[in-house]
């Protein structure tokens, strides 16, 4: 097991050189896995014809864990590729991750979760980016079959290099219906609305939404072990708004195990 885990996160390393962040992901409060290791690779690619657009991919490879069974907490390393041709791809942010169940799934009308992470520059010089917070509540809530997430969350830079003061808001929506573990269909909405108090137009701001394929497999399924989990969620979101990119890939892989 500990070779298939060393190969597998040799691949994700190497599928570089796919903007730091990755952002496109909706945070679940249930992901919460006490004694389960979690390697994660999260990317997106922008396919547009507008050259301040096209080509601006990136990706996140991320180790975490349940630390208490309600708290997950992950370390993940941020790689950023700028639009244009011929951009190099940097290693952005060094990200502490956390989420925090502030409720047990079913106690309440919905679940709720509280999400924190400190995003650490590691670019200086012209390329030089500013370091980050952002925090926020994951709010579940199932229905039959289907399952409804959103995350609110708020943004501040930090340090000497900031470029946007103030606190940005932004949010996600995913709407998932479990019809079968391997393959279930979901809606996914991501937008930004920028600096609180200084909202651009609805125009002005980043508005996605698509549809998206998430699915897991057992590693015993795929002959890759006795135990464990392979995750996985790859969709197409279509910019709503002038400002956004006309068409997004963005993808997630995820090893589980238990230790």
């Amino acid at each position: 097991m500990i070779r298939v885990l060393f190969g597998l996160a040799t691949a994700l390393a190497l599928l570089a050189p796919l903007r730091a962040g990755a952002d496109y992901h909706v945070v679940s409060p249930y992901e919460i896995d006490l004694g389960e290791l979690e390697i994660e690779h999260n990317g997106d690619a922008v396919f547009d014809r507008r050259r301040s657009q096209t080509g601006a991919t990136s990706y996140t490879t991320e180790l975490g864990t349940g630390l208490t069974p309600w708290w997950h907490s992950e370390i993940e390393l941020g790689f950023d590729r700028a639009p244009g041709s011929g951009q190099p791809t940097l290693l952005r942010q060094a990200v502490w991750e956390n989420m925090v169940q502030l409720t047990e799934p079913g106690e309440a009308f919905a679940d709720f979760g509280f999400y924190f992470e400190y995003g650490q520059s590691t670019t200086s010089g012209a390329a030089a980016a500013p370091n980050e917070i952002t925090f926020g509540p994951a709010i579940a809530k199932d229905i039959g079959r289907t399952v409804h997430t959103i995350n609110l969350f708020l943004t501040r830079q930090l340090g000497p290099d900031q470029t946007s003061p103030g606190l940005d808001f932004s949010y996600a929506w995913q709407s998932r219906w479990n019809v079968w573990a391997p393959l279930s269909p979901a809606v996914e909405i991501y937008g930004d609305a920028g600096i609180l108090g200084h909202s651009p137009s609805l125009s002005r701001q980043q508005l996605l939404a698509g549809p998206v394929a998430i699915g897991a497999l057992r590693l015993n399924q795929l002959g890759l072990g006795n135990s464990g989990n392979l995750k996985y969620e790859v969709g197409w979101l279509f910019g709503a708004t002038p400002a956004s990119a006309h068409g997004t890939l963005r993808w997630r892989i995820e090893l589980e195990t238990p230790f």
